[in-house]
């Protein structure tokens, strides 16, 4: 009868491994509940990296321990301390003495629930016991814990493929077989641009030069346009679905797989991207065209800082927003990086699509009226409307520039669509605040047509967003979308 040494006891078992599946617990339970803003990509660098370490902590358990049940629930433990250290932190730091420094803060708070940890691991590998039945219980808990975390992941995305299945075999007409003209599209969606009548009521700022400028160039400038949101993912998934979109949809997901990029890709149209957040990446972009700001650093993405702010890495987290730079120059480069360009761009063979989501006069404020970088203490700061204005005046100066470039470079005449996705929101930020703003003037938007041979006059003087796809659409495919109501 062959005797298995305490060294070897649960070695040929598998539910030793549950701490490592319980390192990814974490990283996809914070995915399921942001599933709509984060890449995948993102969750399997996250995941990977926590495997990492937790194989890491394996190693070093290994240094006391050769039993793998005692090694499993000490990893398990360490884990556990690992990952919801920040949540403990939150609950705790109101209670902490006051202390100036976040390192000495976390050191505080560290000493209760690193004691318990200490004497918990000393007591596994001091123990006789195997704690087989304790290690399968955690199991179980664990794969119960993957299961609905994992469940709820591959719901959401096969009712995803079903709803794109569905929707691309009815519901938008296509376009028909034959076409006059294959004009290349330029798109632009500006980031909380105000409409002149709004700019002129909140701030008393008149911009009649810039609409007047654009009429001289031939473009159609629309007034009193309205959207019907005041967000900007519903807003771009409405526009790019040619007005088709409900609040009960996806709008991450309307703006990844929509409807305008669809039909214009199946015309052999090249798709290309000037995106400023990851979640609303146009899947169908045959060439992109994006500038990171987690280049700068790894906490400007949501998703990562998250599982920092949760784990015991708070501290990097807190210590960056004590010590972090002046970034304006990040913020900055990410709009100069579109002017920068799409002058090459234009000059690209077509048809093509281009899709800019400038994120700007949007906050942060990175420019004054000249262009030149304003007091990086004020680039979140509504309280003084003189911030918005000096971005919205040189963003609009930009603009004019922009478009008197594509016409004279573009080998022949192309379509130049330009809206906000909504009007100036304001700030309820603390310090920051701006004057309350009506839904009235947020839904008032700015928008702006070149539809070179179309007559004019024979568009509706209020033209809403939604309706800009549909008015392309029929006047140079001969499709025939019935226009949709302007709010």
């Amino acid at each position: 009868m062959q005797i298995t040494s305490p060294k070897n006891r649960g070695a040929g078992r598998g539910w030793w491994t549950y701490p490592f599946l319980f390192s990814i617990y974490p990283v996809l339970h914070l995915y399921l509940r942001n599933i709509r803003e984060v890449q995948l990509t993102q969750v399997i660098w996250a995941a990977v990296v926590s495997l990492a370490i937790a194989g890491a902590g394996w190693f070093m358990t290994g240094i006391f321990s050769s039993h793998r049940s005692k090694r499993s629930l000490a990893l398990f433990s360490f884990m556990t301390l690992f990952y919801f250290y920040g949540l403990y932190y939150d609950q705790i730091a109101g209670w902490l003495p006051f202390v100036s420094h976040p390192m000495r803060a976390h050191l505080l708070a560290f000493v209760p629930p690193g004691v318990i940890w200490l004497a918990l691991t000393i007591l596994i590998f001091k123990s006789k016991r195997s704690f087989s039945v304790l290690n399968r219980v955690l199991q179980t808990a664990v794969w119960l814990l993957l299961a609905w975390n994992i469940g709820g992941i591959t719901m959401h995305h096969a009712g995803q493929s079903f709803d794109h299945w569905r929707e691309s075999r009815s519901g938008i007409q296509r376009l028909p077989a034959l076409q006059t003209r294959t004009p290349d599209i330029y798109c632009f969606v500006l980031d909380e641009f105000a409409a002149p009548e709004s700019v002129r009521r909140l701030f008393g700022y008149d911009n009649s030069a810039f609409v007047a400028s654009l009429r001289r160039q031939g473009f159609f400038v629309a007034q009193q346009s309205r959207s019907l949101y005041t967000l900007t993912e519903p807003a771009i998934a409405a526009i790019l679905n040619l007005g088709e979109f409900s609040a009960v949809k996806d709008p991450f997901l309307q703006v990844r797989r929509n409807a305008v990029a669809s039909l214009l890709k199946n015309r052999g149209y090249r798709i290309i991207d000037f995106a400023c957040q990851r979640s609303l990446f146009l899947e169908a972009a045959d060439q992109r065209f994006y500038y990171p700001l987690a280049h700068a650093s790894i906490f400007f993405d949501g998703f990562y800082r998250a599982l920092f702010e949760r784990s015991l890495l708070r501290v990097l987290s807190d210590l960056w927003q004590l010590n972090k730079t002046d970034l304006s120059l990040f913020y900055r480069e990410r709009i100069l990086q579109v002017f920068k360009e799409l002058p090459a761009v234009v000059k690209t063979p077509g048809p093509k699509l281009v899709f800019v989501h400038l994120f700007s006069p949007h906050e942060p404020f990175v420019f004054d009226a000249q262009g030149k970088l304003g007091d990086p203490l004020h680039i979140w700061d509504h309280a003084d409307p003189a911030h918005y204005l000096g971005q919205y005046i040189y963003i609009s100066r930009r603009l004019l520039q922009t478009m008197a470039m594509i016409l004279a470079n573009s080998p022949a005449a192309p379509v130049i669509i330009m809206q906000s996705d909504h009007g100036y929101r304001g700030s309820r930020r603390r310090g920051n605040e701006s004057q309350p703003v009506s839904r009235a003037e947020i839904i008032l938007v700015f928008n702006a047509l070149y539809l070179p041979g179309v007559p004019l006059a024979g568009i509706a003087p209020s033209l809403s967003p939604l309706n800009n796809f549909r008015l392309v659409f029929n006047s140079y495919f001969g499709s025939q979308y019935p226009l949709l109501q302007n709010p």
